[in-house]
C-alpha cells in the first residue's frame, strides 16, 4: 500500500523491483545517527560458517578416531529413523492441514493485531507498545498453532533421495549418546583413560558426558565459559549443537595429531556449480540465505552486547528482537536443508519441500517481528544514545533499523526466488505429467511458491494493519474539525496515502483514508508551504533511485526518503469530503495507461463519478480490490440478513434467491452491478439529509434514476468547501431528522410493482409498520412468484414514484419513511387512516 507523503513498504510479490523496495516503516521513522558500517553490509558469508559443513567437516574427523566407527553408525540409524518420520510428518501436515493452518494463521494475526494498541506519544513506547509487542510474540501460541510439530530433525523439509541423513542430525545423536566423547577425551588424553559405556539408559549417558567434562576442565583447564553443559547437548537447538562442535573442534586442534584435526574440510563441497540457469538460480538463493543468516548472528551478538551493558530493560531488548531466537534456529535448519540439495541431480532435489515445511508452522515466527517493527523503530530513535553506548557492532541509526527490517524483507523475497527456479527448470518448458521422477521436485516448487507467496501477502496484510492503527491515531491528532463525523464507528482503517482527485478540467491532490464504511479526503494544512514548493517534488511524478554498490535497493529506498517525510506526518488536516462505501455502485479501472480508478456513487436524490489517480499500479490495484471485497462483503451481509429474517410468506427455495443475489465477478458484471446490497440500513453515525452532509460531487449531481447520465458525470471536490465552511443547509450530522424519533401511522400500502419493463399484475399489499428488509423480501418473493416473469430475476436497484413523478431511490427504512411521509401528506392522497394507500415501486 501507499502511505503519504513517501511509503517505502511494497511488499508486493509481483515484480522484482517491487520487492527490491521492501520495507515495512514509514521513513519518517528512518534516522541516521552515525556512518553506516559498511563493513557489515558487506562482508561475506562462506560455507565454512554455517551448519552443515561444521557438521559436515567434524564428523570426517570424528571417523578418523580409533572406535568411534560404531557409536556413527548407531547415530546414522536414529537419524535416519528421524528424517522418515520428518517426512512422514509433513505428508500428512500438507494433507491434513493445508487450509486448517492458513485459518489459524489468520487467527492468530488477528489475535496479535487485536492486542495492538499503538499511542502517539513517544513516551508510551515503554508502557503499551512493549506489552503490545510482548503479547505478540506469544500469538503463536495462543491460538495453538504448528510451531516446530514436524520438526524431527536439525533440517527443513525433506531430504533428497539420494541422501539419508543430514551431517547436523547425525552428529546430534552421535553426542547423545555420550560415551563417544569418552571415545574421544580417551583418544586425545591416552595416559588419563574413563570408562566407555555405551548404553540407551538416559542417565548412563548422561554420566558419560559428564565424565568428559571432568576431564576437560580438570586435565585440559577448559574454563566453564568455553565449555558446553549437560543441557545443551540434549537440547534440540542449533545454538547448543553449534556449541559443542566448537569446543570439539577446539579441543581436536589444540591436543589431536594433525591427522585427526585435519584432512576432512577440503573434501567438503559446498559451492554449486555452475552448469545452466537453473543452477545460477539455486547459487543465488544458497548465497543470500548465507547471508541472511549471518546477518541474523550478527544481530544476536549485538542483543547480547545490549543485555551485558543494563542500559535498556529487557522489555525494551525483547522490543527490539522479538523471538529471534526462534528466527535464528529455524534459518539454519532452512539453510541445512537447502544445503544438502547442493550438487544432487534434480530429479533428486527436494528444494521445495523445504520451503513447504516452513509455510507449515516454523516461519509463524514472524507473526510478532512484523507487528512490531513500527514499535521498534520508535524505540530506536529514542534510545539511540543508551543504544550507542551499549555496542559498536551496529550503529543505533540506520544501520541497526536496516537490519530490523532484514527478516519481513528476506520472507518476501522467497516468492520470487522460487518464481525464478521454476522458470529455469527444464519441466517448466515440457509441462510433460509423466516426465521423469524429477517431476515431484516441481511439483513442490510450485506448492512452495503459492505457499510463500501467501505468506508475504499475509506478512504484508499483518503489517499493514499495525501501521494503520498508529496512523489512526495519528490522524485524530491531525485533524481539528471532523465536521460531527464520528471516527469510531466507521470501521477499521484500510488504506491510506497521497491521491489526485480528477474532473473534467483539472486535478487536486488530498489526502484520502479508506475505512471500511467510508472514505475521507483531506488536505494538508501546510503554513509553509510557499517557501517548500521549489524543494518538494510531486507525490505522483517518477523518482529516480539512487544505487549504491555497497547497499542494497531496498535500504537506498530508505535513505531516498526521509527528507521532509516527519514534517508531511504531522501536518494538521482539513477534511474537504466523504463517500460511503455503501454509496459506491461502480468501480472500475480505465484500459488506458495511468494508476487510476473510476468510482460512480448514487446517493438518495444524486449521482456521479469522479477518478481517482494513485501513485503506482500497485497501490491502485490494492485500492481496487479492497473496494471491490468491501462491497462483496456488504452484499453478502445483506443476503445472509434476509434470509435470516425471511418469514413463513417468502415460499422459495434457496436456488431462487441466489438465481438473482449472485454476483459474478467478471469486469462486465462488476462494471454494470448496483445489486439491491445498496442498502444501507440504520448508521446512527452518518448523514442522512444529502442537503446536509458532505456529499460527493456537488456541482455535477445528477437524478439518481437517470443513469444514462452517470458515466460522463464528473466531478471534484471543491464543492466540499462550500457545505463545510457555513453553508446554511450543513449542520451537525448527528441532529439529522432522520435520527428523530416518529411515531409511524398505521395503515395498509398498496404497492404497484414495475419489474424492468413488465407491470406485474396484482399489488404487493404491506403494512406501513413494515421494516424495509422485510418490505424488500416480499418485493422479491413476488415478482419471483410472478406468471409474467419467466427470465432469471436480476435485482439492481429500487425506486418509488414520487409526488413529482421522478423515479427516487427507495434502499434503506428512512427512504420508506419518506415514502410514508409521502402517502400521510394532505396533498398526495384524502382519505382516511385505515385505507389502503397506493405506491409505485420500479425494481430493474
Amino acid at each position: 500500500m501507499e502511505h503519504p507523503p513517501a511509503a517505502l513498504r511494497t511488499f508486493s510479490t509481483q515484480s522484482t523491483s517491487s520487492l527490491n523496495s521492501v520495507s515495512t516503516v514509514s521513513s519518517s521513522r528512518i534516522v541516521s545517527s552515525g556512518p553506516v558500517n559498511i563493513n557489515n553490509f558487506n562482508k561475506p558469508s562462506t560455507p565454512k560458517d554455517h551448519l552443515f559443513y561444521r557438521c559436515e567437516s567434524l564428523k570426517r574427523k570424528l571417523q578418523k578416531i580409533p572406535g568411534m566407527e560404531p557409536f556413527l553408525n548407531q547415530a546414522f540409524n536414529q537419524a535416519e529413523q528421524l528424517s522418515e518420520q520428518q517426512a512422514l510428518a509433513l505428508a500428512q501436515e500438507r494433507s491434513n492441514g493445508n487450509g486448517h493452518s492458513n485459518g489459524k494463521r489468520h487467527q492468530s494475526l488477528d489475535g496479535a493485531m487485536n492486542r495492538l494498541s499503538v499511542g502517539s506519544d513517544s513516551s508510551s513506547i515503554q508502557g503499551s507498545l512493549t506489552r503490545m509487542a510482548t503479547n505478540a510474540s506469544t500469538s503463536s501460541l495462543i491460538s495453538g498453532m504448528p510451531n516446530n510439530n514436524t520438526l524431527f530433525t536439525f533440517t527443513a523439509g525433506v531430504l533428497p533421495a539420494n541422501i539419508s541423513v543430514d551431517p547436523a542430525t547425525h552428529l546430534w545423536k552421535l553426542f547423545q549418546q555420550g560415551a563417544p566423547f569418552c571415545v574421544l577425551i580417551n583418544h586425545i588424553l591416552p595416559d588419563s583413560q574413563i570408562p566407555v559405556v555405551s548404553s540407551d539408559d538416559l542417565r548412563i549417558c548422561k554420566k558419560s558426558v559428564y565424565d568428559f567434562l571432568i576431564a576437560v576442565k580438570t586435565q585440559l583447564n577448559f574454563d566453564d565459559e568455553n565449555m558446553f553443559t549437560i543441557s545443551n547437548v540434549f537440547s534440540d537447538n542449533a545454538q547448543d549443537l553449534i556449541k559443542i562442535i566448537d569446543v570439539i573442534n577446539k579441543l581436536l586442534a589444540e591436543y589431536s595429531d594433525a591427522s585427526d584435526s585435519g584432512g576432512g574440510d577440503e573434501d567438503v563441497n559446498m559451492d554449486v556449480q555452475i552448469t545452466d540457469e537453473r543452477s545460477k538460480v539455486f547459487r543465488e538463493i544458497i548465497e543470500t540465505e548465507r547471508k541472511y543468516v549471518q546477518d541474523l548472528e550478527l544481530m544476536c551478538k549485538y542483543r547480547q552486547d545490549l543485555i551485558e551493558a543494563e542500559n535498556l530493560s529487557s522489555e525494551q531488548i525483547h522490543l527490539l528482537f522479538p523471538n529471534l531466537n526462534e528466527i535464528i534456529d529455524f534459518q539454519r535448519r532452512f539453510l541445512n536443508g537447502l544445503e544438502c540439495n547442493i550438487n544432487v541431480p534434480i530429479r533428486y532435489q527436494r528444494i521445495g519441500s523445504v520451503f513447504i515445511h516452513a509455510s507449515l508452522g516454523p516461519f509463524n515466527a514472524y507473526e510478532p517481528w512484523t507487528i512490531g517493527q513500527l514499535t521498534a523503530i520508535d524505540l530506536i530513535n529514542k534510545e539511540a544514545a543508551n543504544l550507542k553506548k551499549s555496542s559498536s557492532l551496529l550503529d543505533p541509526g540506520f544501520e541497526l533499523q536496516s537490519y530490523i527490517l532484514k527478516p519481513i524483507q528476506r520472507l518476501c523475497k522467497y516468492p520470487l526466488l522460487l518464481k525464478e527456479l521454476i522458470k529455469t527448470s527444464p519441466e517448466y518448458s515440457k509441462q510433460d505429467p509423466h516426465g521423469s521422477s524429477s517431476l515431484t521436485s516441481f511439483n513442490e516448487l510450485l506448492v512452495a511458491k503459492t505457499a510463500m507467496k501467501e505468506l508475504a501477502n499475509q506478512v504484508n496484510e499483518a503489517q499493514r494493519r499495525a501501521e494503520n492503527i498508529e496512523h489512526l491515531e495519528k490522524l485524530k491528532e491531525r485533524v481539528g474539525n471532523w465536521r460531527g463525523f464520528n471516527l469510531d464507528a466507521q470501521g477499521e482503517l484500510l488504506f491510506h496515502g497521497q491521491v489526485g482527485v480528477k474532473d473534467a478540467e483539472n486535478e487536486k491532490e488530498y489526502v484520502a483514508y479508506l475505512f471500511e464504511k467510508i472514505v475521507f479526503f483531506f488536505t494538508e494544512i501546510d503554513d509553509n508551504k510557499k517557501s517548500d514548493k521549489q524543494e518538494k517534488k510531486s507525490k505522483f511524478s517518477t523518482r529516480k533511485r539512487s544505487t549504491s554498490s555497497n547497499l542494497s535497493s531496498s535500504t537506498t529506498n530508505l535513505l531516498e526518503s526521509i527528507n521532509n517525510s516527519r514534517k508531511d506526518n504531522t501536518l494538521p488536516l482539513e477534511l474537504k469530503g466523504r463517500v460511503y462505501i455503501s454509496e459506491i455502485y461502480n468501480i472500475s479501472a480505465p484500459n488506458t495507461p495511468g494508476s487510476t480508478l473510476i468510482i460512480s456513487w448514487s446517493g438518495r436524490k444524486e449521482s456521479g463519478s469522479f477518478t481517482l489517480r494513485y501513485r503506482s499500479e500497485e497501490a491502485r490495484n490494492q485500492w481496487e480490490k479492497c473496494l471491490r471485497d468491501l462491497k462483496t462483503n456488504e452484499m453478502n451481509k445483506q443476503i445472509h440478513k434476509k434470509l435470516r429474517d425471511s418469514d413463513s410468506s417468502f415460499n422459495t427455495d434457496d436456488s431462487a434467491i441466489y438465481d438473482y443475489t449472485g454476483i459474478s465477478t467478471s469486469p462486465v458484471n462488476q462494471s454494470t452491478q448496483q445489486q439491491y446490497y445498496d442498502h444501507r440500513g440504520s448508521h446512527s453515525s452518518r448523514h442522512h439529509s444529502s442537503s446536509s452532509t458532505l456529499s460527493m460531487m456537488k456541482n455535477n449531481r445528477v437524478k439518481s434514476g437517470d443513469l444514462s447520465r452517470i458515466s460522463s458525470t464528473s466531478t471534484t471536490l471543491d464543492s466540499f468547501s462550500n457545505n463545510l465552511n457555513g453553508s446554511p443547509n450543513t449542520t451537525n450530522p448527528s441532529l439529522t431528522s432522520s435520527d428523530a424519533t416518529k411515531t409511524i401511522p398505521t395503515f395498509d400500502v398498496a404497492i404497484k410493482l414495475l419489474y424492468k419493463s413488465t407491470e406485474l399484475s396484482e399489488p404487493l399489499i404491506v403494512n406501513a409498520q413494515i421494516e424495509y428488509n422485510d418490505l424488500l423480501q416480499k418485493i422479491i418473493s413476488q415478482i419471483i412468484t410472478s406468471n409474467l416473469v419467466a427470465d432469471d430475476v436480476n435485482i439492481s436497484r429500487l425506486r418509488y414514484k414520487d409526488d413529482e413523478g421522478d423515479f427516487v431511490n427507495l434502499n434503506s427504512d428512512d427512504d420508506w419513511g419518506l415514502v410514508l411521509d409521502m402517502l400521510t401528506s394532505e396533498d398526495f392522497y384524502q382519505t382516511s387512516s385505515n385505507e389502503k394507500r397506493s405506491v409505485t415501486v420500479w425494481v430493474s
